[in-house]
């Protein structure tokens, strides 16, 4: 069980998405006007630039899909599911200003995805999808596992792969995913031209500062926590393009952890 629980930690990490390591396209930046999104009230926010969305404290769930193997050859595979929702946009690190956002609308980020952990701790994420939804009335709600999917989807995408690491010390988990955007709403996003994504995604593991956060959610996405299941707390960023690879794993090597702790205690109050 330990041995399942550290794999399974790692691929969490990576749940969502993150950076393509093997090849680098040019970063997207431009404009967000929600207020032309279905259903506006025009009291939503004009964004930009931007290139990047900040994920607040999210939570994501790890379910077995069983092992193959066995000792130094064991896989454990999982169906994961992630939640959460934006907290900043960021143009190369700047925050751009957004002063309505998780007041008079919010901005949800949404995952499903199936991944592969080796006994070493080594992650492969073999595919899954994505959405950011806009709703006009922010009541998302992690303990009842609701509001986070009832707005509209203003971009989608599909997880085409990644690979990752756990942190041996359980500290904390680590992957980059690549992402193939589907569909995005082109009234909302200006120039109409984003093509693919990603983002640094770090999971905070067996930590009692998150007990207060994960202990009362039941389930995620409409799937119930049951016995077995792992349940952590992650963070990250979601860039609507993707950066330098290698850029990113070094910053998330050193700074990770420690921008978690401090990003997720002041967020739980949100």
């Amino acid at each position: 069980m330990k041995r399942m629980r550290v794999m399974a930690v790692a691929l969490l990490a990576v749940s969502a998405m993150g950076i393509q390591t093997a090849q680098a396209a040019s970063n997207w930046a431009g404009t967000a006007d929600y207020t032309q999104a279905p259903g506006s009230g025009g009291d939503e926010d004009v964004v930009g630039p931007f290139d990047t969305y900040d994920a607040g404290a999210g939570v994501v769930l790890l379910k077995s899909a069983g092992t193959t193997g066995s000792g130094p050859s064991l896989v454990s595979n999982f169906n994961g599911f992630y939640q959460s929702f934006i907290t900043n946009h960021e143009l190369a690190g700047t925050v751009a200003a957004a002063p309505n956002l998780n007041s008079t609308y919010e901005l949800t980020a949404v995952a499903s995805f199936t991944e592969s952990v080796t006994a070493a701790g080594a992650i492969s994420v073999t595919g899954g999808s994505f959405a950011i939804y806009l709703d006009t009335n922010p009541n998302r709600n992690f303990n009842t596992d609701t509001g986070f999917t009832d707005g509209d989807a203003i971009l989608t995408g599909n997880i085409i792969g990644g690979t990752g690491v756990a942190n041996s010390g359980f500290s904390f988990g680590a992957t980059d995913i690549t992402i193939a955007i589907t569909s995005f709403n082109a009234a909302v996003y200006q120039p109409p031209t984003i093509t693919s994504g990603g983002g640094i995604f770090t999971l905070r593991m067996n930590d009692p500062l998150d007990a207060s956060f994960l202990n009362p959610i039941t389930s995620v996405m409409g799937n119930s926590v049951a016995s077995g299941d792992l349940k952590y707390a992650a963070d990250g960023y979601i860039a609507l393009a993707v950066p330098e690879a290698k850029t990113y794993a070094m910053m998330l090597a050193g700074l990770a952890l420690v921008g978690f702790m401090a990003r997720r205690n002041a967020r739980l109050s949100v």
